[in-house]
């Protein structure tokens, strides 16, 4: 066996573990402020500790988990006022994109709009509820909007985007799983997308915010969900 022989299953073990552990986290398995038993993870997800450490590392660097010295790994907190901070962001950069993107798309990136939009509505017509619908739903709604974005052609924009998607994804998932799996936006989407068809910068930028301020009031929802929780916790 060669050096590179060796390297390839390596390589492929980390990354089925970091893609495996990331959907543990983004289908609801592994709750906000979960802490997390590396020796269980390591059982449940069948590898060493070595790819497990690494993939929480990356995961870190995405946002979705915490390490603390002596302590270990966490899942993310959702701290609603940064993430209504963040959504704002959210709303410029989409808003921005939205609008490039009427003048640089073609008809290749067209096309891609469609396949998405067309998996969002195959999707609306199927899901049950689970957090495994919440994920589906979840990473279709990321990657239209990441897709508009890298339209753009600006890698600065495509960047920050990124960014900011990456530390959003955790209370985007709670909007899908508590408030808004069966109204998950597909009308909306499809809106930016026939703004973006017409080549329309000031539809394509009034869509893409009134999708973002949904998204604004649906925090607000969840905000009075914790508060309720809180409530009934109390003795």
């Amino acid at each position: 066996m060669t050096a590179t022989d060796k390297t390839e299953p390596d390589q492929s073990v980390r990354q089925k573990t970091y893609g495996e552990l990331k959907a543990l986290i983004l289908s609801g398995r592994l709750r906000p402020s979960e802490r997390l038993s590396e020796s269980r993870l390591a059982e449940r997800l069948g590898v060493s500790r070595t790819p497990l450490r690494e993939a929480l590392m990356k995961l870190e660097k995405e946002g979705l988990v915490v390490g603390q010295r002596n302590v270990g790994y966490t899942v993310v907190d959702v701290d609603l006022p940064t993430v209504r901070n963040l959504l704002v962001v959210r709303q410029a950069l989409d808003v921005c994109a939205a609008e490039l993107a009427c003048v640089a798309a073609t008809e290749e990136d067209f096309d891609r709009i469609r396949a998405i939009i067309a998996e969002m509505e195959e999707l609306n017509g199927s899901t049950s509820g689970t957090s495994v619908d919440a994920a589906r739903v979840l990473e279709l709604g990321l990657r239209i909007h990441k897709v508009i974005a890298e339209i753009t052609r600006n890698e600065a924009l495509i960047r920050v985007t990124d960014q900011i998607y990456q530390q959003l994804q955790l209370a985007l998932l709670l909007e899908v799983l508590w408030v808004d799996l069966h109204d998950s936006g597909l009308a909306e989407h499809q809106d930016i997308a026939n703004a973006l068809y017409a080549r329309d910068p000031a539809a394509a930028g009034r869509a893409a915010r009134l999708h973002v301020q949904h998204s604004l009031e649906n925090m607000a929802k969840i905000q009075e969900l914790f508060e309720l929780r809180r409530a009934a916790a109390v003795p």
